[in-house]
């Protein structure tokens, strides 16, 4: 990696809108990448296979709520690539 980045996006928006953008995180860490992005930014992640998963939901006074969701994973410390030629063992 060539240092770190950040990327970070707050807006008001309605459920629907909500509903769009949870979806493609589905369909991204199904594909193992997620791509955010603004018209000034953009940054790229790889999911891995094993993520870890916390949400925190707070209901304040029954006037403000708040629903927290963090994925976080490491990158692997050594990228395997696949061998450009294939093993064959006979007997």
């Amino acid at each position: 990696m060539s240092g770190d980045q950040k990327f970070e996006f707050d807006s008001l928006q309605d459920t629907g809108t909500i509903q769009a953008f949870l979806q493609s995180l589905i369909d991204g860490f199904s594909k193992r990448k997620i791509v955010l992005s603004t018209e000034n930014e953009e940054i790229v992640l790889h999911p891995d296979s094993l993520v870890r998963f916390s949400v925190k939901a707070r209901r304040k006074d029954g006037l403000k709520n708040q629903l927290g969701i963090k994925i976080s994973w490491k990158e692997p410390s050594i990228e395997l690539k696949r061998p450009e030629k294939n093993l064959k063992i006979n007997n």
